[in-house]
């Protein structure tokens, strides 16, 4: 049976000893803390699947104290139960939460339910814990393959090459068609393994990126280094006044470049591209769009556009499939979210939304 330790936390003698012993004898193992120190002392060193934590703590509140646990890497994880007697209004109940705790307890409470709280909460932790090691072999399994697979990929684009050098003479168009088949699935091979490996690191990284980002700075960049290409589709591109927002301007020039490529390519075949970038501000937080005027698609795909390798066009559409999935990734580590509207024949609008980069709460305060 797994070893489950549940941190009981309370400065009450005798409620302490009362929790104690019904724990104890539900079969769990319990250690005991008489204050914040100790319980983010006791933590560190047992390592508890569940800490129920008392409200009123002699040296700190434990909505403080939930915050330290939190903080704490080792311990990021942890359910955290608040229990009170006496913090019992809404308002307590809503800041507790918002501190981060998983629950709220008001006693007086029956041993009963307090067991098949704990209970129901160790369920989920067990299958959150059960869905990661499985992402995680998902993970690292697509990673293994992406990088294994360059290798060979190599060899057959250079001995394809060697090939049609050493037979050109006596090639024919049919033979040179062949050739063309081949060497063009190499490519495309080549760089669907390149977007497969880019969304793996991303989702093998933990933790979000921090720090702001100058989307009007960001999408100079893009703009610079997309030149080229923009100029080749006689693209106009215009812009409002972008903010400065909270994530990686690495990872967030990525989310830009992959959506404006998108615009230039899924363009009418006739109609030069027109894109316009925007921003919104709602409450905390922006909305940044990317409007054209290319093809479109049907509405009811808005979320399958997002999902690893699903494409709605043809091979006359170059691409792997996976763009628009990694902008998905980057944008949700960042905090946000990314959506989609469409019309066939009239154009595609692409929205994301991050939180402002000047309005943020002072340490410990937490966001509501």
């Amino acid at each position: 049976m797994e070893r489950c330790v549940i941190l009981n936390v309370d400065d009450y003698l005798p409620g302490r000893y009362a929790r104690t012993k019904v724990l104890r004898q539900a079969g769990f193992e319990v250690v005991e803390a008489r204050n914040g120190a100790e319980t983010l002392e006791m933590a560190q060193l047992h390592k508890p699947a569940l800490i129920l934590l008392d409200v009123n703590l002699p040296d700190k509140n434990g909505f403080e104290v939930c915050r330290e646990v939190r903080a704490l890497p080792d311990l990021s994880t942890t359910t955290v139960l608040h229990v009170s007697a006496s913090s019992i209004m809404p308002q307590h109940q809503v800041h507790g939460l918002d501190s981060g705790a998983d629950g709220y307890l008001v006693e007086p409470l029956e041993p009963s339910v307090l067991v098949a709280t704990i209970n129901a909460h160790l369920r989920i932790r067990r299958a959150e814990a059960a869905l990661r090691r499985s992402n995680e072999g998902l993970e690292e399994f697509a990673f293994v393959i992406s990088h294994d697979l360059q290798e060979p990929l190599r060899n057959i684009g250079i001995y394809t090459q060697l090939m049609a050098n050493h037979l050109n003479p006596h090639m024919d168009e049919q033979a040179r068609m062949y050739e063309k088949y081949v060497r063009s699935g190499v490519t495309r091979m080549q760089n669907l393994i390149q977007d497969l490996l880019q969304f793996s690191r991303l989702v093998r990284e933990e933790n979000e990126r921090e720090g702001s980002a100058d989307m009007g700075t960001v999408l100079d960049r893009v703009l610079d280094n997309m030149k080229p290409m923009i100029e080749t589709e006689k693209a106009m591109i215009t812009r409002d006044p972008l903010p400065i927002v909270l994530g990686d301007e690495i990872l967030l020039e990525q989310v830009l470049r992959n959506l404006l490529s998108n615009s230039l390519k899924y363009r009418k075949p006739d109609i030069a591209p027109e894109i316009h970038v925007s921003a919104t501000r709602s409450g905390r937080s922006w909305t940044i769009s990317l409007r054209d005027n290319g093809i479109g698609f049907d509405p009811k795909f808005a979320e399958r556009i997002f999902v690893l390798f699903q494409r709605l066009h043809g091979p006359e559409y170059s691409g792997t499939g996976v763009g628009l999935a990694i902008c998905k990734r980057i944008v949700e580590k960042s905090g946000g979210r990314i959506w989609a509207d469409s019309t066939p024949e009239v154009g595609s609008t692409f929205y994301f939304n991050l939180m402002d980069a000047s309005d943020v709460e002072a340490p410990g305060a937490g966001i509501v």
